[in-house]
């Protein structure tokens, strides 16, 4: 009885590996098969039946047959059933069908492209793991492949919208972000408060901030106002506000002046509680309680609740937004600048943070006024607070970036109706805010 058990344990063993094997093919198969579909819908033609003959080699059952050979093969393999050269001899016979399908396809049907033929060696590795035992990588990779297969048609739809130029922008991003970086981020060295560490990650927040706030301006602008008020506001509220309401027509813009201010305000807090979490995680010297950072996140969740209003009111309103044009996030200048307000707005706190909070609120709705973003990295960098004192002054120096919006404003359109509704709305949000400044602890 025992003998039998462990017959029929190791057989369930090797009928799971083919099992896994089958499945993992069947999963590309199925993506090719519904990526073929998708192919000829775009193209609205029907398939001939010489490219019938040729795409209906790399299908469903294909893959599924291909993934199911090879684990056969680490099967007989791993139980010494075969020699090294009866498995050079499958391979062979594996790599001779590929070869000549290769040959036909690129020379006969002149079929370009190579995808199909790399998958089914793809798929072949796949079922080999399978079969030598390696069941969860095999699945790993079955799955990673297949998403990168089926991620095809959305990416180039995405890369379609995206011009040259924001490609060198996102690559000199990644070269401050992943070549620079890790020298920034060992370094130990402090002055007053200041770390090189917290200095570099101010910086690289404010350009990776703004070039995705950028994008995604870019790529949903065209759909309405409140898509381009919002993904605006993350890359810089200030002037997507004064965009927007020079945009807008001057008969348009009474009515709209309060949505856009919504919008773009909201935009800006959501940044700053990124930002916020960010800092109290990568930048605080103290240990950190996600109920220490309870002050800014039901500030957040109250302040941006008017912004549901203006969301629906926005597309409702139909107002397009295709010329908005923001100028290059990854000005340097305009990083560095706000990384020097971060380093005075840092040097005085560390100066002031001892005479009490009343001294060291000053100093933050000061510099909320000019750039709650940095105000808050700058906070966060002290190390004598507690975390929820950092907290509410995180929220103190948001108020004080929401409020600045009228006197941007006044800079475009100095009428007072227009003026008003700027000014509603950002008093409306500042005092939703002000729960957050009396929250304690969780």
């Amino acid at each position: 009885m025992a003998s039998e058990a462990v017959i029929s344990g190791f057989e369930v063993g090797l009928l799971g590996r083919i099992i896994v094997a089958l499945l993992s093919g069947m999963l590309i198969g199925i993506e090719r098969e519904k990526a073929r579909a998708a192919l000829a819908r775009r193209k609205q033609k029907r398939i001939g039946i010489e490219e019938f003959v040729v795409k209906e080699f790399p299908g469903l059952r294909t893959f599924s047959l291909v993934a199911v050979y090879a684990a056969v093969i680490g099967i007989m393999w791993n139980r010494n059933l075969i020699d090294s050269m009866h498995v050079s001899t499958l391979l062979a016979v594996f790599g001779l069908v590929v070869t000549l399908f290769s040959a036909y396809r690129l020379l006969v049907a002149r079929m370009a492209g190579i995808t199909t033929i790399v998958v089914l060696l793809m798929d072949f590795v796949i079922g080999l793991l399978a079969g030598l035992g390696e069941v969860l990588l095999a699945a790993s990779i079955a799955v990673l492949t297949t998403f990168i297969l089926a991620i095809k048609l959305p990416a180039e739809r995405m890369v379609g919208k995206i011009r040259y130029e924001e490609l060198l922008w996102a690559l000199e991003l990644g070269v401050i972000l992943v070549v620079i970086g890790p020298f920034f981020l060992e370094a130990e060295y402090e002055f007053y408060g200041v770390s090189l560490r917290s200095l570099y990650l101010f910086f690289a927040l404010v350009l990776a901030t703004s070039y995705i706030g950028y994008i995604m301006a870019r790529l949903k602008g065209g759909e309405g106002l409140a898509y381009a008020a919002l993904f605006g506001g993350l890359a810089n509220s200030e002037a997507t506000l004064m965009a927007l309401l020079a945009l807008v027509p001057a008969e348009l813009r009474r009515v709209l002046a309060f949505d856009i201010t919504v919008l773009t305000n909201s935009a800006m807090i959501l940044r700053n509680v990124v930002i916020a979490v960010a800092a109290a995680y990568f930048v605080s010297s103290k240990p950190l309680q996600l109920s220490d950072l309870a002050p800014i996140l039901m500030a957040m969740v109250l302040s941006i609740m008017p912004a549901l209003f203006s969301w629906t009111r926005s597309l409702r309103g139909g107002a397009p937004i295709t010329t908005v044009r923001i100028e290059n996030p990854l000005r340097f200048s305009t990083a560095a600048k706000s990384t020097a307000l971060y380093l005075i707005i840092t040097f005085v706190s560390y100066l002031v943070q001892h005479s009490g909070l009343a001294s060291l609120a000053v100093v933050v709705i000061a510099g909320g006024f000019v750039s709650s973003s940095a105000t808050i990295l700058a906070l966060f960098s002290l190390g004598s607070l507690a975390q929820i004192d950092v907290a509410r002054l995180a929220v103190v120096a948001t108020i004080a970036g929401v409020l600045n919006k009228t006197i941007y404003a006044y800079l475009v359109d100095s009428d007072p109706g227009t003026l008003k509704r700027v000014g509603i709305a950002c008093v409306l949000q500042a005092l939703l805010m002000t729960p957050g400044l009396v929250l304690e602890a969780l």
